[in-house]
């Protein structure tokens, strides 16, 4: 497989996260030009992110997974070699630390003045209330909503416009999503969520004032959920085209 699959699920995954996560460090920190949520923009800037991230995801070569629920499913149904797969996911790991290294150093001073502030959630989604067996069931239906379309549009485009097909649909897809089910943070993505969880806890942020990530909480709702609902939208696109 030429690398440049593997270079493109780096590039794109990048491009996802930064732009979300840098929209989260201006309205999460002290300090930044923006300061206080907006809900629409907060849509749009995760939307925009995706939607860019997937393009040029395209664009590259890739098949643009970007999202671990999306390569495992790939896996099960026999589309992708284990071998592949676990580059992959290393690709969007790293892509992930790259994101939150690059916001550590865009907003060191934000950081810094930062001082008692929660930071967890500028990387990881949690909800706005904590019930885990829900908050399960809430992002199964949200990822496989989310997928669903984005895979189906991956499978149906075609030309020269199937990057900007694919980018627009990703668009839309989360935009209807965070503004109508906005129950858990809807992550999606283990990538957005449990990857970034890690680096959180490993990267050297200024005031993270011994923060913990929830684990118990990332791992039964952002990965065993999320991926669930990515493998489910993978075998049910397969078997309807």
């Amino acid at each position: 497989m030429d690398y440049m699959v593997y270079v493109s699920e780096f590039v794109g995954s990048l491009i996802f996260l930064l732009g979300g996560y840098a929209y989260m460090c201006n309205i999460s920190l002290k300090k930044t030009l923006v300061g206080t949520l907006n809900y629409i923009e907060l849509a749009v800037a995760w939307s925009l992110a995706v939607g860019f991230g997937l393009a040029v995801a395209v664009i590259l070569g890739g098949p643009a997974y970007l999202n671990p629920g999306v390569v495992f499913g790939s896996v099960i149904a026999g589309t992708l070699p284990i071998s592949q797969a676990c580059i992959f996911l290393l690709m969007e790991f790293l892509a992930a630390g790259v994101a939150e290294l690059l916001c550590m150093v865009f907003f060191w001073a934000s950081f810094k003045a930062s001082k008692g502030m929660a930071k967890r959630g500028i990387f990881s989604a949690y909800p706005v209330e904590k019930n885990v067996p829900l908050n399960f069931v809430q992002e199964f239906i949200a990822t496989f909503a989310f997928l669903f379309l984005v895979l189906g549009t991956i499978k149906a485009a075609s030309g020269d416009s199937a990057a900007l097909q694919i980018g627009v649909v990703g668009f839309a897809a989360v935009l209807i999503l965070s503004l109508t089910l906005n129950s858990t943070g809807f992550s999606m993505n283990a990538m957005r969520s449990v990857f970034s969880s890690i680096w959180f806890a490993l990267l050297p942020f200024p005031n993270k004032d011994g923060e913990k990530v929830d684990w118990g909480y990332q791992l039964i709702v952002n990965l065993v959920g999320s991926s669930l609902g990515g493998i489910t939208a993978v075998l049910t696109v397969g078997a309807l085209f």
